[in-house]
């Protein structure tokens, strides 16, 4: 499954992550995966630099509809990130 933000989730700030413990700030363009396991792609900034096509993999603490609002309101068990 793979769902792609829309501009009203965008303008809520639904696709923004900021992961503390890396200080990193994800936007994301979509969400790809199913059950516990997704990747979100999209722009990451780290330090003040911008990475394109930046990943996160992640899996969630607990079952949530596949939906983007209710996975990305879930807690995470763990991630990762490529770029």
């Amino acid at each position: 499954m793979k769902l792609y933000f829309t501009e009203e989730q965008k303008e809520q700030e639904l696709n923004k992550i900021y992961l503390e413990e890396d200080e990193l700030l994800l936007e994301g363009e979509y969400i790809e995966g199913e059950g516990r396991n997704y990747m979100i792609s999209g722009i990451a900034t780290i330090e003040g630099e911008r990475y394109h096509e930046f990943e996160v993999v992640f899996e969630l603490a607990e079952d949530a509809n596949e939906d983007i609002a209710s996975i990305m309101n879930t807690e995470w068990e763990w991630y990762d990130f490529h770029f």
